[in-house]
C-alpha cells in the first residue's frame, strides 16, 4: 500500500487576539460600508507548513468522519454549461442527486443553494475590468457554512408548511464541490477532519453581512492537531460530499473547508467550480 506523503502548504486561519472587544460580535461586510468603517472586526493570518494529506486510498468514511467522494457521469457538462441556470437544474442537479444518495445510503436529496466560482487571474486581489473578477472567488480562511442558529433560521423558508414532514425523518446538510473540469490543480478545496476539531476552542461564530441579510458561520482558529485532507488531481467526473449537519448527532461532523494554493505542485487553468448545498433524508 502507497504511503501518504503529505504536502507541506499554507492554510489561512482566524488570528487569536486577546484584545478583541468581545462586546462587539465577530463580523465581516461582503459590500462596501459606510466611509471609515472596518470591513470587518477580527483578522486572518496565514500559517505555514500545515500538511495536506490525500484523501485517495485514505479510508475516511463518511458516517465516521464526514467526508466522501461519489463518481458522477459528466458526460455532457462542458464549463460553459454551468453558465445556463436551467441547465443546471436539468442536467446537472438530476445526476448529483443519484451519486449523492448512491453514495451515501440516503433516499432523498432536496437542494437549497448552488453556487459558481470562477477564479481571476489576479486573486485574491481584484482588477477592474478583469475576466470573471465579479464573479464569487475561492474561500480561502477555514470555515464552516451554518451555525445550528442559522439553520434553524432558514427550515421555514425552505420548506414552509412541509416543515414538519420533511423532519421528521433523520436528515443532513451536505456540501458537494466538483471542479468544472480536471485534474483541478488551482487552488483545489480542502476539509479538517472533524474528529480532529476542538469545537469549543477552535470555532469562532462570525456574521457574514450583506446589504439585505447577516449569515452566521464559524471560521476556524488553528489548532496544531487538525489533519487536512484534499483530493489530489480532482476530476470534474469526481465529487467531493461533506457534511454540514446532522439531525441525529448535531454538528458533530461539519466539515471546515477552504482553498488552498498548490504553488509549485500546482498548474492549469484558473479555477472553475460549482458547490451545492443540499437537505439528505434517510
Amino acid at each position: 500500500m502507497a504511503v501518504d506523503k503529505p504536502l507541506l502548504t499554507t492554510v489561512r486561519y482566524v488570528k487569536r487576539d486577546s484584545k478583541r472587544d468581545t462586546a462587539v460580535k465577530p463580523y465581516i461586510l461582503h459590500y462596501a460600508g459606510p466611509k471609515d468603517f472596518p470591513p470587518s472586526n477580527f483578522s486572518i493570518e496565514p500559517v505555514h507548513g500545515v500538511q495536506m494529506h490525500s484523501l485517495r486510498g485514505s479510508g475516511i468514511a463518511y458516517q465516521d468522519h464526514g467526508l466522501a467522494v461519489a463518481s458522477i457521469d459528466d458526460s455532457g457538462m462542458e464549463p460553459a454549461k454551468f453558465d445556463d441556470d436551467d441547465w443546471i437544474e436539468s442536467g446537472y442537479l438530476p445526476k448529483l442527486h443519484d451519486a449523492v444518495c448512491k453514495t451515501l445510503g440516503a433516499k432523498e436529496m432536496t437542494v437549497f443553494d448552488w453556487m459558481l466560482r470562477k477564479r481571476a487571474p489576479s486573486f485574491p486581489k481584484r482588477a477592474e475590468g478583469e475576466e470573471h473578477v465579479d464573479d464569487h472567488q475561492p474561500s480561502l480562511s477555514a470555515h464552516i457554512d451554518y451555525t445550528v442558529t442559522e439553520l434553524e433560521s432558514r427550515l421555514d423558508s425552505y420548506f414552509g408548511d412541509r416543515k414538519e414532514e420533511m423532519l421528521s425523518r433523520r436528515y443532513q446538510v451536505i456540501n458537494i464541490w466538483k471542479p468544472l473540469s480536471g485534474p483541478c490543480r488551482d487552488f483545489p478545496l480542502a476539509f479538517i477532519d472533524p474528529v480532529s476539531v476542538d469545537a469549543e476552542k477552535d470555532l469562532f461564530k462570525v456574521d457574514e453581512v450583506f446589504p439585505t441579510v447577516a449569515n452566521e458561520v464559524f471560521q476556524v482558529y488553528h489548532n496544531p492537531n487538525h489533519r487536512w485532507y484534499y483530493l489530489p488531481d480532482q476530476l470534474s467526473s469526481e465529487v467531493v460530499i461533506f457534511n454540514a449537519f446532522d439531525s441525529e448527532r448535531g454538528q458533530e461532523l461539519a466539515v471546515p473547508h477552504c482553498s488552498f494554493d498548490l504553488a509549485e505542485a500546482g498548474s492549469g487553468i484558473p479555477r472553475q467550480s460549482i458547490e451545492v448545498r443540499a437537505f439528505v433524508f434517510y
